[in-house]
């Protein structure tokens, strides 16, 4: 059995649903036009990966990851698909687990992708605004169930267009007593949003796990309103780029940029927020949280020896209840490095370990798969 892993995410709970990022096996180079038969692309295989997880929203939490990796073409410049379960338990004896399936059927010409998961955490919440005082922090217990599902279609060289649908159930299970949720904030009795929408994907990755060339740029509008079963009714829309230089050899310099807003009654846990394992890492995910969020970051990657590399990484981003209210001020910065692993050279799938730092201080992370 050969390992590989698709990038797992290390941020607390069931992926974000609506996320404009492409699912793992999404990146590799779009397909020539030809799809007869050619020489078969690197076979089929397992990853059974337990171990450790460590992110500062959640603690220390002992994981595991099984993923089925193949080709469903015989060509050798085939789209991966994956069927990848992850679960969790962290050391306060929260949990999660996870389905994330990523088909890539006729000519890799039709994405079916999507997560499913139950989660039961500890989340922080320190207010709305971009300003909020560290020392206003509280914790807040929710059970989660969630589902997202995608299909793109590439309808033009590297352009791919489909539908998204995302749901989700949440139960607060627990508040600080006489704190900001206890006292009444919009959906923190928790409830169920279900949204539709759609996704407009360029995407020229050279590979899905580690691009070295090529970037991606995904934008992914969403309503959720009462009429298909949404406890509230809001917009959002959500813009992502990353794209990666090949500077020489494997010395890659990657740029990696995000505007999440919203619009309408959404509710205090659906507010675009800053921080977490991919932008802005070392700031706790939720740190900052408002109707409106802009962030970028840019990252070197480089080889050390043998299997190791490292990264160095610094970003800024912020918050925002109106979009006019984003000016040259008020924003967060966010810098670091890090360690990887190579779990499994010929499919770049690298374990990272990467410790980042903002103003209040230093947070570390470890997790399978790039940030971005």
């Amino acid at each position: 059995m050969t390992p590989a892993l698709a990038r797992a995410q290390s941020v607390p709970g069931v992926p974000d649903p609506g996320d404009a990022t492409p699912p793992a096996g999404a990146g590799e180079a779009a397909p020539p036009p030809e799809v007869e038969s050619g020489p078969a692309g690197p076979g089929p295989g397992w990853v059974i990966l337990p171990g450790i997880n460590y992110a500062p929203e959640r603690g220390l939490t002992v994981a595991g990851a099984l993923l089925r990796y193949f080709r469903l073409e015989r060509r050798i410049d085939a789209r991966p698909s994956s069927l990848g379960l992850r679960a969790g338990i962290s050391l306060e004896g929260r949990g999660e687990v996870s389905f994330d399936p990523s088909l890539w059927l006729f000519g890799d010409r039709l994405n079916l992708a999507g997560t499913t998961g139950v989660s039961y955490f500890d989340y922080p919440y320190y207010g709305i605004g971009n300003q909020t005082p560290a020392a206003d922090r509280e914790d807040y217990t929710a059970l989660r169930i969630s589902s997202r599902v995608e299909v793109v279609a590439r309808v033009w060289q590297a352009l791919f267009v489909g539908p998204l649908y995302d749901a989700r159930y949440e139960d607060v299970t627990d508040v600080e007593e006489g704190g900001m949720i206890d006292s009444g904030v919009d959906g923190g009795e928790g409830g169920v949003l279900s949204g539709i929408g759609g996704i407009i994907r360029w995407d020229s990755r050279d590979h899905s796990f580690t691009p070295r060339r090529g970037g991606v740029v995904s934008l992914s509008p969403r309503l959720y309103r009462q009429s298909i079963g949404s406890g509230r009714d809001f917009g959002r829309v959500v813009l992502d780029a990353s794209w990666f230089f090949d500077v020489t050899g494997e010395h890659i310099i990657a740029v990696d940029g995000r505007a999440d807003f919203r619009t309408g009654d959404a509710p205090f846990d659906h507010l675009s927020l800053a921080g977490g394992s991919r932008l802005l890492r070392g700031m706790i995910e939720g740190r900052y949280r408002d109707n409106h969020f802009l962030g970028a970051q840019v990252e070197y990657r480089f080889p050390v020896a043998w299997r190791f590399g490292g990264v160095a990484f610094g970003g800024a981003g912020r918050v925002a209840d109106r979009v006019r209210d984003f000016d040259l001020e008020g924003w967060h910065w966010a810098a670091g490095g890090g360690i990887r692993f190579a779990v499994n050279p010929a499919e770049r799938i690298n374990l990272r370990f990467d410790v980042g730092a903002t103003a209040e201080g230093p947070n570390a992370y470890l997790a399978i798969g790039e940030a971005f």
